[in-house]
């Protein structure tokens, strides 16, 4: 619905992520395809309220001794290399691998560790993720990254803090001395931290620091030594589920039974693949395009933040006054040319406005909160909406806007926004819903969820039910919900309380509703109908076009549609041309010369 991630996630047992744009979203995806894995141990992106152990009767006799705790470049030969299958059954879930690289030319030196994890996942491609930490003697992470895809998270250490940054935005952990570190299904990060520590028969615990996006958690353990005095073999048995077994400070053996997993050390070499740096997104008009573009700033009210917009003028605007289009994107978090992230997303939104204006139309876009020249601030369903009345305002009073003949071009969720503006404003003369919900926000949510649910295994699927009946009605009744989606609340809850009838309702009868097949955002079928069904019931006649193949965002889609796609790992598409044409045409139509003189503001079509 959103062009790029739906306002509210689809249930699921595993826990969310925080930082839903970065590395956590693609490791939540991973999360969903093998949920019995993403609930374990050291695959589990950890979460708050971890339970302890209950003590054993090894807590009751005299502390013993399993490992003294080396240093950190007296853990490894330089060079040494660690790997570790995961398997279930028969069968191999995936590989992960840690490597010792020496020391650093810092002074005094530090040490540079990097690893890889590669996940199989049926019938697709492998979930391929790579990383470095460059740690101090005592352990303490320095700098480094973790990288899944395009999506990469980068640390640096700050006094007692460590800054996580997705490359948009920054946060601050608190990480000192004691702290250690993990990354999702690193193997070698879980060998390191216990490595680095003096280990004893009892209790262990500290503080555990996610570097796949997700909350910290109080790590604990009960060590219990192997074979008498003096042993150097011992299990642990964590607060994450797992059952290790170290030998003179190495991981020999990770089992959880509940789940059937089996980690164990493997002689697989160093993987030869490796992950292309995140691609920077530039946008530039082409070669031979006749509009120029006049950047623009959207009045607001005191108190609200600056936002920040560029109006395409076509070459026939020297001819006097022109037809008029907003284009609003889809989720509120993309600029003006639709690219969102991180990871960097082009959505295409350039190549609608840009036709739209080689095609004769003022076109006015506009960076949402947060995003290319406009501030930071709040984001929410009901503050969109004011920010784009903002827009329509601005581009209004533009020197070479026919206001009488006006439209406003709505992607995803945006559809909504562009009829509730039109309904308010009788200039508007047409509207052109991309992609836009037909249904109440609230059936959406729990068809996506059902999809979901359907696709686990049978014996998780009543818990994520209960989990997401539980989660719709903390967010419709104004309670506390998870750090990581509280962000989302305030959109979620008042989308639900909107009524696409109304909005279809108030609508100009020029109703454009254009729909790909391959869309797994809104129902290709489902949303649409219930569209052409609402503007039936005013009255309305819309022109409904479907677009076999093409994806949320018109793109041409040969497989599976999803969020993954949009990163287009195959090589760039285009936003379809045949649709780009149709989408021209019929606001030609819709907003030319009324027979006999122009529109006033206010008349019908």
């Amino acid at each position: 619905m959103s062009g790029y991630s739906p306002p509210v996630p689809a249930p699921s047992p595993a826990p969310r992520p925080r930082r839903a744009p970065a590395l956590a979203r693609r490791l939540a995806a991973l999360a969903r395809a093998l949920p019995a894995l993403a609930l374990v141990g050291c695959l589990k992106i950890p979460v708050e309220g971890s339970e302890t152990p209950e003590p054993t009767a090894a807590e009751e006799a005299p502390p013993q001794e399993v490992w003294p705790g080396k240093g950190a470049g007296e853990l490894y030969a330089v060079g040494e290399l660690r790997g570790f299958v995961l398997r279930r059954g028969d069968g191999i879930l995936g590989h992960s691998w840690g490597r010792y690289d020496g020391p650093t030319d810092d002074q005094p030196p530090l040490h540079r560790f990097t690893t890889r994890v590669e996940l199989v996942l049926p019938g697709r491609e492998p979930l391929r993720s790579a990383g470095e930490i460059v740690v101090d003697a005592r352990g303490m992470l320095i700098r480094g990254y973790e990288q899944s895809g395009p999506s990469r998270l980068e640390f640096r250490r700050e006094g007692d803090a460590l800054v996580i940054s997705d490359g948009r935005q920054e946060e601050r952990v608190a990480a000192g001395p004691e702290v250690a570190t993990m990354a999702f299904a690193t193997i070698f990060h879980e060998e390191l931290m216990l490595g680095l520590r003096h280990l004893q028969s009892g209790e262990i615990a500290w503080r555990l620091v996610s570097l796949s996006g997700s909350l910290p958690i109080e790590w604990s353990a009960q060590v219990e030594p192997f074979e008498g005095a003096g042993a150097t073999k011992a299990r642990l048995t964590t607060s994450l589920g797992e059952t290790i077994t170290i030998e003179r400070g190495r991981i020999v053996a990770i089992d959880i039974a509940d789940e059937g997993l089996a980690i164990r050390p493997s002689s697989e070499p160093w993987p030869t693949w490796e992950l292309a740096p995140p691609p920077k997104l530039d946008y530039a008009p082409a070669a031979d395009a006749t509009f120029t573009r006049r950047e623009v700033e959207l009045p607001g009210r005191p108190g609200e933040p600056r936002l920040a917009g560029e109006v395409l003028i076509p070459a026939a605007a020297r001819g006097g006054p022109r037809p008029a289009v907003l284009f609003i994107g889809g989720n509120g978090r993309q600029d003006r040319y639709g690219f969102a992230g991180p990871p960097p997303v082009d959505l295409g939104f350039h190549a609608i406005s840009d036709a739209l204006a080689e095609a004769g139309f003022v076109v006015l876009r506009f960076d949402e909160r947060g995003q290319g020249g406009s501030e930071v601030a709040p984001l929410s369903w009901e503050l969109g909406l004011e920010d784009a009345r903002r827009a329509l305002r601005t581009l209004l009073v533009q020197p070479e806007v026919d206001p009488d003949r006006l439209a406003i071009v709505g992607h995803g969720e945006s559809g909504w926004r562009a009829l509730q503006l039109a309904g308010e404003d009788r200039g508007v003369v047409a509207v052109a819903l991309l992609a836009a919900p037909g249904r109440p926000y609230r059936e959406i949510l729990d068809a996506q969820a059902e999809a979901d649910i359907a696709a686990m295994p049978p014996e998780l699927q009543a818990r994520a039910r209960e989990e997401h009946v539980k989660l719709m009605k903390a967010i419709e009744g104004g309670k506390e919900l998870p750090p990581e989606l509280a962000e989302q609340a305030a959109w979620a809850r008042e989308l639900l309380a909107v009524d696409p009838a109304r909005l279809v309702s108030r609508a100009p009868a020029a109703l454009w509703i254009a729909q790909g097949t391959s869309d797994f955002e809104v129902d290709p079928e489902r949303d649409p109908a219930a569209l052409q069904a609402l503007a039936r019931r005013s009255s309305k006649k819309p022109t409904i076009r479907r677009y076999p193949g093409l994806d949320h965002l018109f793109k041409p889609e040969t497989g599976e549609s999803s969020p993954g796609r949009y990163l287009d790992p195959e090589g760039p598409r285009a936003v379809d041309p045949a649709f780009l044409h149709d989408l021209a045409a019929w606001l030609e139509r819709a907003l030319a010369p009324k027979r006999g003189g122009k529109r006033g503001r206010g008349a019908a079509p």
